[in-house]
């Protein structure tokens, strides 16, 4: 394999292998979904957030489905060295409200996923949605946890919400939505025939609708996850048993 000068071989591993067997390439799939995954003490501690996110949304009288069901959206909001990488992602509060707020319902549980430390950022958010953090729940779910695996969990935890914002070019929030897509196929939920979500993205404009339509693998490729990688990949699981 020859590595020329600009390509960037740290990309999502359905981008550059190629199988001229589609059966094979459908295996290659289901495992690394069935056994590529982070570690069983991440995986618990998430579970544990996720349920007390979702005991928070239940006592959440401002909306229905919260409070009926324990249904909560997320957002990502990278920051951090993001504003020196990618200057256009670091948007104020305000605005990253002006752009979810179409998607979003006002009055249901928002996790926020984020590395701001200065929870302020998102007093607009604050305003019209009952806000959480990873930080609610530590305490009381995962107090002896290693804080290293914070941002996985984060991940773990945005990955089942109902509506989802993420950070273009972060690779968080494209491990998110690959999670989501093989949530939505194995439920069978909106989107699942076609590789479509819920899930949007904050900028830049002409990125933002991504995850509402198929696209096949293209350039730039690290930035953002595709269905090819969790759509259909079921297909002939039948025949082989």
């Amino acid at each position: 394999l020859k590595v020329h000068k600009g390509v960037r071989l740290l990309t999502h591993f359905y981008a550059f292998i190629f199988f001229a067997d589609w059966e094979q390439d459908l295996w290659s799939k289901r495992f690394v979904r069935d056994h590529l995954r982070y570690v069983d003490e991440i995986m618990c501690a998430a579970a544990r957030v996720i349920e007390a996110v979702r005991e928070h949304a239940r006592q959440n009288k401002q909306h229905n489905a919260s409070h009926a069901e324990g249904i909560y959206d997320a957002l990502h909001v990278r920051r951090g060295d993001f504003q020196f990488q990618y200057p256009p992602t670091q948007l104020p509060g305000e605005k990253l409200y002006e752009l979810s707020k179409g998607e979003l319902t006002e009055g249901a549980t928002l996790y926020i996923a984020t590395d701001e430390r200065n929870k302020d950022f998102f007093g607009m958010f604050k305003k019209y949605y009952d806000v959480v953090f990873l930080d609610d729940f530590i305490s009381k779910a995962i107090p002896d946890v290693n804080s290293n695996y914070y941002g996985m969990i984060d991940q773990l935890v945005a990955y089942k919400s109902r509506v989802f914002y993420g950070t273009w070019w972060s690779t968080l929030s494209g491990y998110v939505n690959r999670m989501r897509g093989y949530y939505i196929a194995k439920h069978k939920l909106e989107g699942y025939k076609d590789g479509t979500m819920k899930s949007w993205y904050f900028t830049p404009e002409e990125r933002r609708q991504q995850m509402r339509s198929y696209i096949p693998v293209r350039f730039p490729i690290y930035c953002r996850e595709f269905p090819i990688s969790w759509r259909d990949i079921d297909f002939n699981v039948d025949d082989i048993h």
